[in-house]
């Protein structure tokens, strides 16, 4: 229903909570309508059906038999129509309502005495018989014009012996009445308080948002661009405090976002400009001069180095993009590793002894992963030119390849400069370089590849780490997933699992 009316007209929150609490208050006043009146009715029918016990006991109080036949006495001999001399007169019937109902009857079932409001009643046969036996009896039947009436009839018994029944009746027709005004007051009552109840639910669920609103406020402030502000905690420990913590923890991740990429943004435009300002100059020095041959392959070898270095600077940035809109397509194939690592080192070797740096690799077992044989050497690479390229001449690089716990453990350990203790943290940040106590490798460095080689671990599963000292060299950790083959589960599977163990990392 509500569903129905907000397709129609659409509700604010504070509206629909009104009238939610509404409905709900009616639901449980109409069912505490229903149990008041049924209650209430119980309790009528239980005080009718008491008083005619009492007043069936005090009649039959006042009758004794004597020598075979009925004797009254007291108030019951005089009660009307009782009287042999009313009953000549042939009184007539009375309205149930006024008239005494009282009805006697002998052993025999043949009627003894009777009040005239009696004699429109109309006799249930087993209020007579069933009381004969010693059951008393009682029940509702109704008078000739349709009127109810509540019946008691009860044996006359005198020495344990049964000799007739008395039978006291009253009309239902005050009951009625006040079962009637019960449920009219209810009726007129309902609305009035119903109307109470959605202003003040209004008026509550108003004073309950206003949290919400502050919260609101602060947003918008938030969205003019002030990301340091914060939405105020309501002191209540409830769940609009929960709302709150949870949306400055998402801005505050706003934030920092926004500061690394607006820091990224800058870095990139520094990195970008820096190798198209010198290929600009040199490309206009060798236009406005006349060079000999020689200077012209020096000029042209510097461009193409500079263009080498800037290509490989943005093949790197759409490296990272794509990754971050997760369109990077990793496969997922069965890689030696140990080999692989040995493949890498093979390659690195050329410009290890243009650095005076010596290489060394040490395989303790052949290892598996599970991955993307182009990235994973892409990792390998990097480290490897981050370690030689960072080395002092005659320095050594130590590269190991071992299984651990059903991991894959790669360390290279360079004794290189190494790094400051502060600057650790911010190693595989975007563009972060450690100035000066390091420098440029040959070709250039653009401040990715840290970044880079982080991505492609964690996207197999994997993670990495560093420990590095001042003049004592640096020890970069990688730890990947051990891939052991199984004949009935397929390599994509294989890959899935990996994915779904980062996810949860």
């Amino acid at each position: 229903m509500m569903n129905g009316l907000a397709r129609v007209w659409p509700l604010g929150i504070r509206v629909q909570l009104m009238l939610w609490y509404t409905l709900v208050f009616a639901c449980l006043m109409g069912l505490f309508g229903v149990l008041f009146y049924l209650h209430f009715q119980t309790t009528l029918a239980t005080s009718t059906d008491t008083a005619l016990q009492l007043q069936a006991q005090q009649v039959a109080g006042d009758i004794t038999e004597e020598r075979a036949t009925i004797v009254l006495h007291d108030a019951t001999a005089d009660l009307p129509g009782f009287d042999l001399a009313d009953q000549k007169r042939h009184v007539p019937p009375s309205d149930v309502n006024l008239g005494v109902l009282v009805r006697i009857v002998d052993g025999q079932g043949v009627l003894f005495r009777s009040t005239p409001a009696f004699r429109t009643i109309i006799v249930p046969p087993q209020s007579v018989s069933q009381p004969l036996r010693g059951i008393p009896w009682q029940g509702t039947t109704t008078t000739v014009d349709g009127q109810l009436v509540r019946l008691y009839s009860r044996a006359l018994t005198q020495e344990g012996r049964i000799f007739g029944v008395v039978q006291i009746a009253t009309s239902l027709t005050e009951v009625q009445t006040s079962l009637h005004e019960v449920v009219l007051s209810v009726l007129l009552l309902a609305p009035f308080i119903l109307l109470l109840g959605a202003l003040g639910s209004f008026w509550l669920a108003a004073r309950a948002l206003q949290p919400i609103g502050r919260l609101t406020q602060t947003a918008l402030i938030i969205k003019g661009g002030d990301l340091h502000q914060r939405v105020p905690l309501p002191k209540a420990h409830d769940e609009l405090r929960h709302l709150a913590v949870t949306l400055n923890e998402m801005i505050e991740h706003v934030e920092h976002a926004f500061l690394r990429q607006r820091r990224f943004v800058a870095d990139a435009s520094h990195e970008l400009r820096t190798p198209v300002t010198v290929i600009r100059s040199k490309a206009k020095l060798a236009l406005l001069q006349v060079f000999t041959p020689e200077e012209y392959t020096t000029v042209f070898q510097a461009i193409d180095s500079e263009a080498e270095r800037l290509g490989r600077l943005i093949s790197d940035l759409l490296v990272l993009a794509r990754a971050d809109e997760g369109q990077v397509h990793l496969e997922g194939e069965s890689v030696r590793f140990d080999l692989l690592v040995e493949a890498v080192v093979a390659t690195v070797d050329v410009i290890a002894a243009q650095h005076q740096v010596t290489v060394e690799v040490t395989v303790t077992e052949p290892v598996s992963v599970c991955g993307d044989e182009a990235r994973l050497m892409q990792v390998v690479m990097n480290l490897l030119e981050n370690a030689i390229g960072y080395n002092e001449p005659g320095g050594r690089v130590f590269v190991s390849v071992q299984a651990k716990q059903e991991q894959v453990v790669l360390i290279v350990r360079d004794t290189g400069i190494g790094i400051a203790e502060a600057h650790v943290p911010y190693l595989f940040d975007r563009f972060y370089r450690v100035d000066p106590a390091r420098r440029h490798s040959t070709g250039g460095n653009s401040g990715l590849g840290l970044s880079i080689v982080e991505w492609i671990v964690k996207a197999h599963g994997g993670a990495v780490s560093v420990e590095s000292q001042v003049e004592a060299g640096s020890t970069f950790t990688v730890t990947l997933p051990l891939w052991r083959r199984a004949e009935d589960v397929p390599l994509s599977q294989l890959f899935e699992q990996a994915e779904r163990r980062r996810y949860l990392a």
